[in-house]
């Protein structure tokens, strides 16, 4: 079976569905129109469907036999971004926006299942479709696997796959090892008391101490952390203050935390919390800090990547396979590789020619949509392979 043909066949319809997709995205953890749909295109295709929570939506088709599981997943929730790429398509949902790719990602997966059902006679095992919310939050996947997902059938591997604008069109990443960072978030509010602007020493100005707390951190990036260890401490939101003549007794923020290495994962917080404690101490402040681990880093099973590598090349060449320098930004699909064998893919979704190359998040985000025909073909030719024997 040629899936790269028979995916370029289905191209109108992907189109019309990922377009559809863009137009209504939703919150993490609400994507209760989005999975609604996807449950009733697998239904459409003869395929098994399961609920879970709200708006996880498992498919499963099995084919001629038991045999091996394969899954094959899609993450579907939308970001709290204001679209500004003026299509004629754009989000009619005010607030959000489908900035990541996840349109797309839901797309091509539905694409690979309706390529699959025409086959699942030759197909010697099953391939369960995970449509997968709240990847933005980080938590969607735990979430998932928490609710069995991984069971009922056990999966033997799973796939993930993600587009990227940056990327050109017809390239795909496939690489073992470190690809993406953890990320883990922290909030800290810092005390002190208001007063009069015009009398600052009758008060406890927050301001300078907490100015002081957040030039600490970058010391522990480039002091504290082994630097052959790659470290990112984001400062996100900053709040303070309630008039220009009073002195801020309160500042409010923010951030998160990405790396590699484990050590520098455990080390961060311990060493966030006694820069906080010291700073706050010489500015008579008192402090409160919160942490909060999300997932770890996307790891690429060696076996597993060297597998999907084949199928890969049998479907774009060669030539089109790249390799990336590892990606600070993070990925929930992190969470599924802890517990099975798999690999997660990065798809080319840019085009200079079109002028459609922006990064993740962009208000402008703007993809070539040729770029489904390829991640639907990629999807079904990886489980066609790892079923066929």
């Amino acid at each position: 079976m040629n899936t790269l043909d028979e995916a370029r066949k289905l191209k109108s319809w992907m189109v019309k569905l990922r377009r559809d997709f863009h137009m209504y995205p939703e919150p993490s953890f609400e994507e209760v129109r989005t999975s609604k749909v996807i449950a009733e295109e697998l239904k459409n295709m003869e395929i098994d469907v399961a609920a879970v929570g709200k708006t996880g939506v498992i498919g499963l088709l099995k084919g001629k036999n038991q045999g091996k599981v394969i899954a094959l997943r899609a993450d579907i929730d939308g970001l709290s971004v204001i679209e500004k790429t003026g299509l004629s398509y754009s989000s009619k949902n005010p607030g959000y926006m489908h900035a990541c790719g996840h349109d797309t990602h839901i797309t091509k997966l539905l694409g690979a299942a309706k390529i699959l059902s025409h086959f699942k006679n030759e197909l010697c095992g099953s391939v369960k479709f995970i449509f997968q919310p709240a990847e933005e939050l980080g938590a969607g996947a735990a979430y998932m696997i928490e609710h069995g997902v991984l069971e009922n059938p056990k999966v033997d591997m799973i796939v993930g796959m993600h587009t990227f604008g940056l990327i050109e069109i017809g390239k795909v990443v496939v690489q073992e090892g470190f690809l993406m960072a953890s990320i883990d978030t922290w909030h800290l509010t810092i005390e002190g008391k208001s007063c009069h602007g015009s009398s600052p020493w009758q008060g406890i100005d927050a301001m300078p101490c907490a100015l002081s707390v957040m030039k600490g951190f970058e010391t522990i990036v480039t002091r504290f952390n082994d630097a052959r260890n790659p470290v990112v401490i984001n400062i996100g939101t900053v709040n303070a203050g309630e008039r220009f003549n009073v002195v801020p007794g309160k500042v409010e923020i923010t951030g998160s935390n990405r790396t590699f290495s484990e050590y520098s994962r455990e080390m961060i917080p311990k060493w966030m919390k006694k820069m906080i404690d010291n700073v706050c101490d010489t500015y008579g402040c008192k402090a409160q800090f919160g942490y909060e681990m999300g997932c770890g880093p996307t790891v690429n099973e060696i076996v597993s990547t060297e597998f999907v590598k084949k199928s890969v090349v049998g479907v774009i060449g060669e030539e089109n396979i790249i390799q990336i320098p590892p990606i600070m930004g993070s990925e929930d699909f992190a969470s599924y590789l802890k517990k099975v064998p798999g690999t997660f893919l990065i798809l080319g979704g840019g085009n200079k020619e079109k002028g459609y190359m922006y990064s993740q998040h962009s208000n402008y985000f703007t993809i070539d949509e040729d770029c489904l025909s390829v991640g639907a073909s990629v999807y079904a030719q990886i489980a066609c392979d790892f079923l066929k024997n």
